[in-house]
């Protein structure tokens, strides 16, 4: 089984971010987007899904959206963050964690 999971941080004031909607998309060899994880952080900010992983999936790439419009209601300038990945091995925990603010965030890898 591979493992996607991430935490978001509010770097305003230092919380979770929690109530987050996240979505994971699977992008075919010719563009098209199939949503393959949908779900929300929890109070804690984190978000985990455990899932398995075809020979056929890593060989494609992924997209996971963070919808963060809601989260930071009144001031914003970044209303969702995507970033495309991919996963070459079926049993790996890929681990993103984010700092976010109303105008950035900064995201990292981790082992």
């Amino acid at each position: 089984m591979a493992i996607i999971s991430s935490h978001l941080l509010n770097s305003t004031n230092g919380t979770h971010a929690s109530g987050v909607k996240i979505i994971v998309n699977k992008i075919t060899r010719n563009g098209k987007k199939i949503k393959f994880i949908e779900a929300i952080t929890d109070k804690n900010g984190r978000f985990f899904a455990e899932f398995a992983l075809s020979k056929k999936d890593t060989k494609l790439d992924f997209e996971i959206i963070f919808k963060t419009a809601k989260y930071f209601s009144k001031q914003r300038n970044v209303s969702e963050i995507v970033i495309k990945f991919n996963m070459k091995n079926q049993k790996k925990k890929y681990h993103m964690p984010i700092i976010i603010s109303p105008n950035g965030y900064s995201v990292w890898w981790s082992k």
